[in-house]
């Protein structure tokens, strides 16, 4: 009897453990994000929701617009200071703090920001929210019980762009050096005719990272890494969830325009593509000092 009561409490105390245990588990990003938005979005007066909501499947969402041009929703520049920092904390919330940090030195390059709500933010049914600028715009989008299909779009950038986007610019021209002559060539030759404006769908075009030498192969890896490095882990693992979809990194393809020899700061031109038809994610260079990136990713067709 008395063994029966000693297995009886065993049971309660490990029980209570683990109830203590997930009580106390930290939230998750995408948690934090989630709750940001929607404090944000509560925060809002109902004649503020009407200027910054639309439809969750409407097709602005999808709008990828470097330029300083007026976009959809609300102007930064009409909400209250405490409003404008809980757009902050979503920011933080869905990036990492390496991401984080330069997308709020970004937003310093100055010209009005909007913020975007597709859907009225819930945990449960589909939303996404949005905030872009020139050089910038972000994409937080939830899927209620559904499974996120789609990544962004997300524009970064800056002029001047300075050393923010250094340790990724580095991996490139790593990458191109590591090239072999032939590959080279080859490459060249297989980037010719596809569009190097920023976000272009890559499709056939390019060489397919697989084919590349080893340590080719593993760098091309590491710059696609380095881009994912700007979001949390559960934004990040969406996109890579869409990557393995396709195959992984060594299906995607690799398209370069230019010799990428030498640094945007030191005069260097180029522009270099990593992507399929479905992902994106790529460098322009504008013009010294001035840089536009992007990263997306899309359900396949009928899925």
């Amino acid at each position: 009897m008395k063994h029966f009561i000693l297995l009886g409490v065993s049971v309660l105390l490990i029980g209570a453990a683990v109830y203590v245990s997930r009580a106390n588990r930290p939230a998750a990003p995408d948690d934090d994000a989630r709750a940001a938005a929607i404090k944000l979005f509560q925060s809002l007066s109902d004649e503020q929701k009407k200027t910054a909501l639309r439809e969750a499947k409407d097709k602005d969402r999808y709008t990828e617009a470097f330029p300083a041009v007026k976009r959809p929703g609300i102007a930064f520049s009409t909400l209250k200071a405490e409003q404008r920092t809980m757009i902050n904390d979503v920011i933080k919330a869905m990036c990492s703090e390496y991401g984080a940090q330069r997308c709020l030195e970004i937003a310093k390059e100055g010209g009005e920001r909007y913020l975007t709500f597709f859907g009225e933010p819930s945990a449960k049914t589909p939303f996404a929210w949005r905030v872009g600028m020139h050089h910038l715009t972000l994409v937080y989008a939830e899927f209620g019980q559904e499974k996120a299909n789609e990544f962004g779009p997300i524009l970064l950038g800056g002029n001047p762009a300075k050393t923010m986007w250094e340790g990724e610019e580095k991996i490139a021209l790593a990458l191109y050096a590591a090239l072999t002559p032939e590959e080279a060539t080859n490459l060249a030759a297989k980037t010719k005719g596809a569009s190097s404006g920023s976000g272009a769908a890559l499709g056939k075009s390019g060489v397919r990272i697989g084919d590349l030498n080893e340590k080719a192969r593993k760098l091309a890896g590491d710059l696609m890494k380095k881009r994912l490095d700007v979001f949390s882990t559960d934004r990040r693992q969406v996109m890579e969830s869409l990557i393995k979809r396709d195959g992984g990194v060594d299906n995607l393809r690799l398209a370069v325009w230019g010799a990428i020899t030498k640094s945007h700061l030191e005069g260097g031109s180029y522009h270099w593509r990593i992507g399929s038809g479905t992902i994106v994610c790529d460098w322009q260079t504008a013009g010294k000092n001035h840089i536009h990136m992007t990263l997306r990713g899309r359900a396949k067709a009928g899925g």
